[in-house]
Parts: C-alpha cells; sequence; structure tokens
C-alpha cells in the first residue's frame, strides 16, 4: 500500500527534523567535552545515535510504504552555550519541537485514515513522552545544583550512567 504525497512530504520533513536533532545533540557532546563534562557529552553522544536511529526508522519506513525518502538539508547546529543547563533548556526545546512534528504526522494520518502510519507514530509519541521527561528531570536537578560545583560534578557523574531508551 502506497503512503499519500502529502504524507510522503510530511515524512522526509520528520527524517529532516530527527537527523537535525542527531547533529545537535553531536554538536552539545562537543560543548560538553571541550568543558571536561565527560559524562554530560555522554549523554548527548547518546542522545545523538537515538535520534539517528529514529530518522532511520522514518526512513525505513517511508521505503517499505512504497515512499521516495528525500533528505532535506539541515542547518548548522549552535554549539557554544553558557552551562549545562543552558544545554539541557535547548535540549527540551529540541524535543518539545520534535513532539510537535509528530504530532501533526499523527493527526495528518488519521486525517487521511492511514491507520498504519497512525500505528507507526504510535512508539514515537510514547518514545517522546520518556524523552521530554527524562530531559525535564536532569533540567530541574541542574536547577537544584545550579550554584554547587560538586552537585554539577556528580550529576554530570550521574548522566554518564543513562542508558538509551532503545536498550530498556
Amino acid at each position: 500500500m502506497d503512503v499519500s504525497e502529502s504524507l510522503e512530504a510530511a515524512i522526509n520533513q520528520q527524517i529532516g527534523h530527527e537527523f537535525s536533532a542527531s547533529h545537535s545533540y553531536l554538536s552539545m557532546a562537543s560543548y560538553f567535552e571541550r568543558i571536561a563534562y565527560d559524562g554530560f557529552a555522554a549523554w548527548m553522544h547518546l542522545q545523538s545515535g537515538e535520534e539517528r536511529v529514529h530518522a532511520m526508522k522514518f526512513y525505513n519506513y517511508l521505503l517499505d510504504r512504497g515512499g521516495v525518502v528525500k533528505l532535506p538539508s539541515i542547518e548548522a547546529p549552535r554549539y557554544e552555550y553558557n552551562s549545562p543547563l543552558e544545554v539541557f533548556e535547548a535540549s527540551l526545546q529540541q524535543e518539545q519541537e520534535v513532539s510537535k512534528s509528530i504530532y501533526h504526522l499523527y493527526k495528518l494520518a488519521s486525517d487521511e485514515g492511514d491507520y498504519a502510519t497512525v500505528s507507526f507514530l504510535k512508539w514515537f509519541i510514547d518514545e517522546q513522552v520518556e524523552e521530554e521527561k527524562t530531559v525535564g528531570d536532569m533540567i530541574d536537578k541542574l536547577k537544584r545544583a545550579q550554584d554547587n560545583p560538586e552537585a554539577i560534578l556528580l550529576l554530570d557523574r550521574f548522566a554518564s550512567e543513562r542508558k538509551s531508551g532503545e536498550e530498556e
């Protein structure tokens, strides 16, 4: 069964969002590596990999449905930040934007009666809830630790222990 032209275009756009998020997380990792926060860097490397996996899930799904993958251009990501908190706040904003895009896809698929795509997108919706909560929790911890360098270092170590949602 073929995917509609409108869904094909929207899925291609989502592939771009996912690759852009992967690129952004890699840049965030680079920032943390420059300032010797290895745990936060590991977190962002993990996130970068997860976003690439998500992009490839959309890529393969589109091909499986008879669509044409048209990889969009992605902008260079931000690479300078003022604090770990600022990085994680940017991460949360990015996750919220990805969520909105997935919700748009879900609505489009629902409106078109494309139940295969609706089913496919359910996993991503659940994943985004988890992603936003995980980042939000780290933001809360960073805010509590903001003026305490030892607490920030402890959170950095804690961040290095995070496992991929794909592994659980």
